[in-house]
């Protein structure tokens, strides 16, 4: 069975659109609770603190932040998906805070949560194959990634992003 999870890559794609790229290469890629005032933040803090402590504080301790979240998912390998042509910002795992961040999916009921490394990374590839991914993700529309791998870091500041990490979709693709 072909894998779509990467084990060296981890992939930040813009669902909406460019217009966050400038801020993003000019800052990083911040949690939404770095926005304190936003209404955004304002209205999905719960859901971010509750996801925190049933995901991140067991491995990491007491709330840090609302987190950046990833996926291993390389999506331009599943045509026909809603991300397939998306922009991404494909981030090296070496630039990525291991000791901030988890690896979590959910699978036939069971979540798993794992310490984020290259070890993590290859278990959840070797699991997740097209079938899986397709058969899961998005299968709650309001949280596209609550089932399929996804990593949340939850740095101390800004994940700094470098020009060459933006991906586009080729034109005719």
């Amino acid at each position: 069975m072909q894998t779509v999870c990467r084990v060296d890559t981890l992939y930040h794609y813009l669902f909406g659109g460019e217009e966050s790229l400038p801020g993003i290469l000019s800052r990083g890629l911040l949690p939404l609770s770095a926005f304190p005032e936003s209404e955004r933040w304002q209205r999905l803090e719960p859901i971010y603190r509750s996801l925190y402590a049933q995901w991140a504080e067991p491995l990491l301790g007491p709330f840090r932040n609302s987190g950046v979240y990833f996926t291993p998912i390389d999506f331009r390998m599943l045509p026909g998906t809603f991300l397939h042509q998306r922009t991404r910002i494909a981030v090296p795992l070496s630039t990525i805070p291991a000791d901030r961040a988890i690896l979590t999916w959910e699978l036939d009921g069971e979540r798993t949560i794992l310490p984020l490394s290259r070890e993590a990374l290859e278990q959840a590839a070797a699991l997740w194959t097209v079938d899986l991914v397709r058969a899961w993700f998005a299968r709650n529309p309001r949280m596209s990634f609550y089932y399929v791998p996804q990593v949340a870091v939850f740095p101390d500041g800004a994940i700094p992003v470098q020009p060459g990490w933006v991906e586009r979709a080729d034109a005719g693709a």
